[in-house]
Order: C-alpha cells, then structure tokens, then sequence
C-alpha cells in the first residue's frame, strides 16, 4: 500500500514538471501573455 502511494506521488510530481516544462517551452510563461491586460489597466 505504501509503495504504491508513492509511487504515485513520484509520477505526480514528474508528470507536473513535465507540464511546467511544456508550459516554459510553448511560451505560455511569457511577459508578453500579461502586457495586454496590463496595458488595459493602464500600468
């Protein structure tokens, strides 16, 4: 039972660096997604 917990914990935080990774590379992460709302606001 506890070796299947953390294994499951392993592929959560593995499959969520993956995520933050795809996110960093595809862009999603970058300044210009935010100026546009912030340009809005006028700041």
């Amino acid at each position: 039972m506890k070796r299947g917990l953390k294994l499951a914990i392993a592929l959560f935080i593995m499959v969520s660096c993956v995520i933050f990774a795809a996110a960093l590379a595809g862009g999603l992460m970058d300044d210009s997604a935010f100026t546009t709302a912030a340009q809005q606001q006028g700041h």
